[in-house]
Protein backbone atom coordinates (compact mmCIF):
# COMPACT_ATOMS: atom_id res chain seq x y z
CA UNK A 1 0.00 0.00 0.00
CA UNK A 2 0.94 3.50 -0.80
CA UNK A 3 2.31 5.54 2.38
CA UNK A 4 -1.34 7.54 3.04
CA UNK A 5 0.76 10.94 3.04
CA UNK A 6 2.00 10.43 -0.25
CA UNK A 7 -1.54 8.97 -1.53
CA UNK A 8 -3.33 12.49 0.15
CA UNK A 9 -0.95 14.53 -1.62
CA UNK A 10 -2.14 13.08 -4.80
CA UNK A 11 -5.26 13.14 -4.27
CA UNK A 12 -4.68 17.04 -3.16
CA UNK A 13 -4.82 18.22 -6.35
CA UNK A 14 -8.41 17.39 -6.91
CA UNK A 15 -9.50 17.78 -3.64
CA UNK A 16 -9.12 21.42 -4.06
CA UNK A 17 -10.73 22.31 -7.62
CA UNK A 18 -13.21 24.69 -7.52
CA UNK A 19 -16.84 24.51 -8.01
CA UNK A 20 -17.52 27.62 -11.06
CA UNK A 21 -19.28 30.54 -9.46
CA UNK A 22 -22.41 30.36 -11.29
CA UNK A 23 -25.91 31.64 -10.01
CA UNK A 24 -26.45 27.65 -8.78
CA UNK A 25 -23.70 26.95 -7.14
CA UNK A 26 -25.46 24.73 -4.35
CA UNK A 27 -26.63 22.94 -7.26
CA UNK A 28 -23.19 22.51 -8.99
CA UNK A 29 -21.69 21.45 -5.17
CA UNK A 30 -25.08 18.86 -5.29
CA UNK A 31 -23.97 17.34 -8.82
CA UNK A 32 -20.28 17.18 -7.90
CA UNK A 33 -21.15 15.21 -4.45
CA UNK A 34 -23.64 13.00 -6.52
CA UNK A 35 -20.58 12.05 -9.00
CA UNK A 36 -18.50 11.56 -6.34
CA UNK A 37 -20.70 9.42 -4.16
CA UNK A 38 -21.09 7.53 -7.43
CA UNK A 39 -17.66 6.74 -7.80
CA UNK A 40 -17.04 5.54 -4.30
CA UNK A 41 -18.59 2.76 -5.73
CA UNK A 42 -16.56 2.17 -9.03
CA UNK A 43 -15.09 -1.43 -9.22
CA UNK A 44 -11.78 0.33 -10.43
CA UNK A 45 -9.74 1.17 -7.04
CA UNK A 46 -8.02 4.50 -8.26
CA UNK A 47 -11.30 6.05 -9.42
CA UNK A 48 -12.80 5.12 -5.70
CA UNK A 49 -9.68 6.18 -4.24
CA UNK A 50 -9.63 9.52 -6.29
CA UNK A 51 -13.57 10.00 -4.86
CA UNK A 52 -12.83 9.32 -1.42
CA UNK A 53 -10.09 11.66 -1.39
CA UNK A 54 -12.09 14.75 -2.90
CA UNK A 55 -13.91 14.63 0.66
CA UNK A 56 -10.43 15.13 2.41
CA UNK A 57 -10.65 18.95 2.09
CA UNK A 58 -13.96 18.86 0.06
CA UNK A 59 -13.93 21.81 -2.55
CA UNK A 60 -17.29 23.36 -1.09
CA UNK A 61 -16.46 23.38 1.99
CA UNK A 62 -16.49 20.51 4.57
CA UNK A 63 -20.39 21.49 5.71
CA UNK A 64 -21.52 20.96 2.06
CA UNK A 65 -19.90 17.04 1.39
CA UNK A 66 -21.91 16.38 4.64
CA UNK A 67 -24.78 14.39 2.11
CA UNK A 68 -21.65 11.96 1.58
CA UNK A 69 -21.62 11.13 4.77
CA UNK A 70 -23.56 7.47 4.49
CA UNK A 71 -21.45 6.80 1.69
CA UNK A 72 -18.63 7.48 3.31
CA UNK A 73 -19.63 5.03 6.47
CA UNK A 74 -19.88 2.28 3.89
CA UNK A 75 -16.51 2.99 2.39
CA UNK A 76 -14.90 1.98 5.99
CA UNK A 77 -15.62 -1.55 4.98
CA UNK A 78 -13.80 -0.84 1.65
CA UNK A 79 -11.78 -4.26 1.02
CA UNK A 80 -8.34 -1.75 0.04
CA UNK A 81 -6.75 -0.45 3.42
CA UNK A 82 -5.51 2.79 1.82
CA UNK A 83 -9.21 3.36 0.97
CA UNK A 84 -10.51 2.78 4.09
CA UNK A 85 -7.21 5.03 6.00
CA UNK A 86 -8.61 8.22 3.55
CA UNK A 87 -12.18 7.62 4.63
CA UNK A 88 -11.15 7.84 8.33
CA UNK A 89 -8.93 11.35 7.81
CA UNK A 90 -12.47 12.30 5.98
CA UNK A 91 -14.30 10.81 8.86
CA UNK A 92 -12.58 13.34 11.17
CA UNK A 93 -12.66 16.54 9.44
CA UNK A 94 -16.27 16.42 9.92
CA UNK A 95 -15.68 16.37 14.30
CA UNK A 96 -18.27 16.35 15.90
CA UNK A 97 -20.66 15.85 12.99
CA UNK A 98 -18.92 12.81 12.65
CA UNK A 99 -20.77 11.24 15.40
CA UNK A 100 -22.51 8.35 14.31
CA UNK A 101 -19.88 7.67 12.65
CA UNK A 102 -18.42 6.29 16.05
CA UNK A 103 -18.99 2.54 15.76
CA UNK A 104 -17.23 2.34 12.71
CA UNK A 105 -14.40 4.22 13.77
CA UNK A 106 -14.04 2.05 16.54
CA UNK A 107 -14.35 -0.98 15.14
CA UNK A 108 -11.31 0.09 12.54
CA UNK A 109 -8.77 0.49 15.79
CA UNK A 110 -8.61 -3.73 15.07
CA UNK A 111 -7.96 -3.15 11.46
CA UNK A 112 -4.61 -5.51 10.12
CA UNK A 113 -3.51 -2.34 8.58
CA UNK A 114 -1.20 0.07 11.02
CA UNK A 115 -2.00 2.99 8.46
CA UNK A 116 -6.28 2.47 8.91
CA UNK A 117 -6.06 2.29 13.03
CA UNK A 118 -3.74 5.36 12.59
CA UNK A 119 -6.34 7.55 10.79
CA UNK A 120 -9.40 5.89 12.99
CA UNK A 121 -7.98 6.56 16.11
CA UNK A 122 -6.85 10.52 15.16
CA UNK A 123 -10.35 10.70 13.78
CA UNK A 124 -12.06 9.79 16.94
CA UNK A 125 -10.10 12.44 18.43
CA UNK A 126 -11.42 15.10 16.30
CA UNK A 127 -14.72 13.72 16.84
CA UNK A 128 -14.07 14.95 20.53
CA UNK A 129 -16.10 14.78 23.63
CA UNK A 130 -18.87 12.94 21.57
CA UNK A 131 -16.22 9.50 21.39
CA UNK A 132 -16.07 9.51 25.38
CA UNK A 133 -17.84 5.86 24.30
CA UNK A 134 -15.09 4.90 22.81
CA UNK A 135 -12.22 5.82 25.35
CA UNK A 136 -11.21 1.82 26.31
CA UNK A 137 -10.59 0.44 22.87
CA UNK A 138 -8.35 3.82 22.47
CA UNK A 139 -6.57 3.28 25.34
CA UNK A 140 -6.05 -0.32 23.81
CA UNK A 141 -4.34 1.55 20.69
CA UNK A 142 -2.04 2.96 22.98
CA UNK A 143 -0.67 -0.30 23.27
CA UNK A 144 -0.63 -0.94 19.64
CA UNK A 145 2.24 -2.92 18.22
CA UNK A 146 3.19 0.44 15.90
CA UNK A 147 5.05 3.24 17.56
CA UNK A 148 2.76 5.81 15.03
CA UNK A 149 -0.53 4.12 16.25
CA UNK A 150 0.36 4.41 19.75
CA UNK A 151 1.39 8.28 20.01
CA UNK A 152 -1.83 9.23 17.77
CA UNK A 153 -3.86 7.27 20.17
CA UNK A 154 -2.14 8.98 23.14
CA UNK A 155 -3.15 12.39 21.55
CA UNK A 156 -6.03 11.52 20.34
CA UNK A 157 -6.98 10.31 23.99
CA UNK A 158 -6.44 13.87 25.32
CA UNK A 159 -8.52 15.39 22.80
CA UNK A 160 -11.25 13.28 23.59
CA UNK A 161 -11.42 14.43 27.52
CA UNK A 162 -8.83 11.87 28.75
CA UNK A 163 -5.87 13.03 31.50
CA UNK A 164 -3.49 14.73 29.84
CA UNK A 165 -0.64 13.76 32.51
CA UNK A 166 -1.45 10.68 31.86
CA UNK A 167 -0.62 10.86 28.28
CA UNK A 168 0.99 13.32 27.50
CA UNK A 169 4.52 12.05 28.32
CA UNK A 170 4.09 9.15 25.65
CA UNK A 171 3.74 12.05 23.49
CA UNK A 172 6.90 13.82 24.18
CA UNK A 173 9.12 10.13 24.39
CA UNK A 174 7.69 10.40 20.42
CA UNK A 175 9.84 13.77 19.61
CA UNK A 176 12.97 11.57 20.67
CA UNK A 177 12.53 8.88 19.17
CA UNK A 178 15.16 7.07 16.97
CA UNK A 179 12.50 6.89 13.82
CA UNK A 180 11.76 10.51 11.91
CA UNK A 181 8.47 9.21 11.39
CA UNK A 182 8.00 8.87 15.13
CA UNK A 183 9.23 12.32 15.94
CA UNK A 184 7.01 14.22 13.22
CA UNK A 185 4.21 12.39 13.81
CA UNK A 186 4.33 13.13 17.58
CA UNK A 187 5.63 16.61 16.46
CA UNK A 188 2.26 16.95 14.50
CA UNK A 189 0.02 15.39 17.76
CA UNK A 190 1.05 18.59 19.91
CA UNK A 191 -0.30 20.64 16.95
CA UNK A 192 -3.93 20.90 17.88
CA UNK A 193 -3.16 20.41 22.12
CA UNK A 194 -3.40 24.30 22.24
CA UNK A 195 -1.56 25.21 26.08
CA UNK A 196 -2.01 21.74 27.28
CA UNK A 197 1.16 20.83 24.42
CA UNK A 198 3.01 23.60 26.42
CA UNK A 199 5.73 21.23 28.19
CA UNK A 200 6.68 20.37 24.24
CA UNK A 201 7.48 23.57 22.94
CA UNK A 202 11.19 23.48 23.82
CA UNK A 203 11.40 19.61 22.46
CA UNK A 204 9.86 21.53 19.34
CA UNK A 205 12.13 24.24 19.15
CA UNK A 206 15.08 21.58 19.66
CA UNK A 207 13.62 19.86 16.28
CA UNK A 208 14.17 23.20 14.03
CA UNK A 209 17.50 21.80 13.09
CA UNK A 210 16.75 17.93 13.18
CA UNK A 211 18.53 16.38 10.07
CA UNK A 212 14.90 15.12 8.84
CA UNK A 213 13.09 17.64 6.88
CA UNK A 214 9.51 16.58 7.76
CA UNK A 215 10.43 16.35 10.88
CA UNK A 216 11.41 20.20 10.72
CA UNK A 217 8.82 20.79 8.81
CA UNK A 218 6.41 19.28 11.01
CA UNK A 219 7.85 20.72 14.21
CA UNK A 220 7.32 24.22 13.08
CA UNK A 221 4.11 23.71 12.16
CA UNK A 222 2.68 23.00 15.19
CA UNK A 223 4.80 26.22 16.55
CA UNK A 224 2.86 28.11 14.37
CA UNK A 225 -0.26 26.74 15.25
CA UNK A 226 0.02 26.70 18.92
CA UNK A 227 0.26 30.50 18.87
CA UNK A 228 1.22 32.08 22.51
CA UNK A 229 1.60 28.55 23.41
CA UNK A 230 4.95 28.34 21.66
CA UNK A 231 6.19 31.80 22.79
CA UNK A 232 9.55 30.57 24.10
CA UNK A 233 10.70 28.52 21.49
CA UNK A 234 10.95 32.04 19.88
CA UNK A 235 14.72 32.50 19.29
CA UNK A 236 15.46 28.24 18.53
CA UNK A 237 13.03 29.55 15.73
CA UNK A 238 15.22 32.83 14.87
CA UNK A 239 18.28 30.93 14.64
CA UNK A 240 16.90 27.28 13.08
CA UNK A 241 15.33 29.96 10.53
CA UNK A 242 19.02 31.03 9.51
CA UNK A 243 19.99 27.67 8.62
CA UNK A 244 16.70 26.35 7.05
CA UNK A 245 17.45 25.43 3.36
CA UNK A 246 13.91 24.30 2.74
CA UNK A 247 11.78 27.11 1.04
CA UNK A 248 8.55 25.60 2.79
CA UNK A 249 9.99 24.81 6.13
CA UNK A 250 11.30 28.76 5.58
CA UNK A 251 7.78 29.85 5.21
CA UNK A 252 6.63 28.30 8.45
CA UNK A 253 8.96 29.18 10.84
CA UNK A 254 8.43 32.62 9.28
CA UNK A 255 5.27 32.75 10.10
CA UNK A 256 5.67 31.48 13.27
CA UNK A 257 8.10 34.15 14.17
CA UNK A 258 5.91 37.13 13.23
CA UNK A 259 3.11 35.40 15.21
CA UNK A 260 5.48 35.61 17.99
CA UNK A 261 7.34 38.81 17.85
CA UNK A 262 5.67 41.02 20.30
Amino acid sequence: MKPLFAALGILALASFTLVAATPDAKSATAERLATIIKEMKSPDREVRLKAVGQLVHFAGGQEQALPAFSALREAMRDPEADIRAVVCTAMGNFHEQAKPAIPDLTRLLRDPDKEVRQCAVRALGRVGADAKVALPDMARSTKDEDAVVRVVAHAAMIRVGASADEHLPAILKGLGDASPLVRYKSAHCLEPLGAVAAPGVAKLGALLTDPDEKVRHYSARALVNLGETARPALAALKAARELEKEPGNRGLMDAAIRKLTP
